[in-house]
């Protein structure tokens, strides 16, 4: 990702560059490894120069959605899957959600 030398590139060139760099066949561990550490470092200068927080903090979680082995989000791992419950316990389950939701109601 070439940012440092051109500030006037759109949002959209970068992340073009990501999923282009995702994409490619030929890229190993090790050049992820450095290809993810540069985008950083140079994500952190754009932040620097134009404090697009928004922008900088939507590219580094793309980066990490596309390329981290461990996804940033820890509950995507967990839990039962719904398809492997009987239907008491899915009545079960869902008796306790709605009684947290109705709980979180104003009155």
């Amino acid at each position: 990702m070439n940012t440092s030398n051109n500030c006037e590139n759109s949002e959209l060139d970068y992340y073009s560059n990501i999923i282009e760099f995702f994409q490619n066949p030929n890229a190993n561990k090790e050049t992820i490894e450095l290809w993810k550490d540069k985008s950083f470092i140079e994500l952190m200068k754009v932040l620097e120069r134009t404090s697009r927080k928004e922008f900088v903090k939507n590219a580094i979680l793309l980066i990490l959605s596309l390329f981290d082995e461990h996804p940033p989000d820890i509950y995507t791992s967990r839990g039962t899957n719904v398809n492997s419950l009987d239907n008491g316990e899915k009545r079960s389950y869902m008796s306790v959600l709605k009684t947290e939701f109705i709980d979180e109601l104003p009155n």
